[in-house]
């Protein structure tokens, strides 16, 4: 039986399109912006790992790109505005809740990504608690950071499901012992989610 539903965020209760938010940006220079995808995204393990700082991060990121320092730090100082939250995000977890299941979250999420966020993660307070990579420098689908929540929040693995877009970390959360669903789209997740949860 279920009794925990632990939620990935980004792509499951928050949207996001970088490039979109890049050609925005950078108005639609699209040289640019795929200079800018390639030297950043290829270092975004470390940026939600929490191990390295703000500047070691921003170094890693110019490294080979040295004469757009400018353009990144722009995309470093607003990426919040590349997230949205879903408009059914609250109310899914709300009805969750009210039918008294724990609610928490796994998530690959940097302290910066977070900062810049507030209004977007507005919806935390509804649930039980949850682990951010940063806190405990470990990401997804690493085994370790499963185990950090099993063991934060005492859960049997078996009484739990795990949502996520990735397949590549719902087959890690299996191999840890639990439940999960792969958010392809969110009538889908709630369809599959829902048949754990009535077994």
């Amino acid at each position: 039986m279920i009794k925990t539903i632990i939620f990935d965020i980004g792509g499951v209760l928050i949207g996001y399109d970088w490039t979109k938010y890049m050609m925005d940006l950078f108005n639609n220079d699209e040289t640019t912006v795929n200079k800018l995808k390639e030297n950043i995204f290829k270092h975004w393990d470390e940026v939600d790992r929490g191990v390295l700082s703000e500047d070691e991060l921003l170094a890693l990121f110019t490294k080979d790109i040295p004469e757009l320092t400018n353009e990144v730090k722009l995309f470093w100082e607003n990426l919040g505005d590349a997230l949205w939250q879903y408009d059914f995000t609250k109310d899914w977890l709300n009805d969750l809740k009210n039918r008294g299941y724990q609610i928490l979250f796994l998530s690959n999420w940097s302290h910066h990504v977070k900062e810049c966020a507030p209004k977007q993660l507005d919806f935390l307070p509804l649930t039980d608690g949850g682990v951010f990579s940063y806190k405990v420098n470990l990401i997804k689908p690493d085994h370790a950071i499963y185990k950090e929540i099993i063991k934060q929040y005492n859960l049997i693995p078996e009484e739990c499901v795990f949502l996520d877009d990735r397949l590549d970390n719902c087959e890690a959360a299996k191999e840890c012992g639990m439940n999960a669903v792969q958010v392809i789209n969110h009538e889908i997740a709630v369809e599959n989610l829902e048949k754990l949860l009535t077994k």
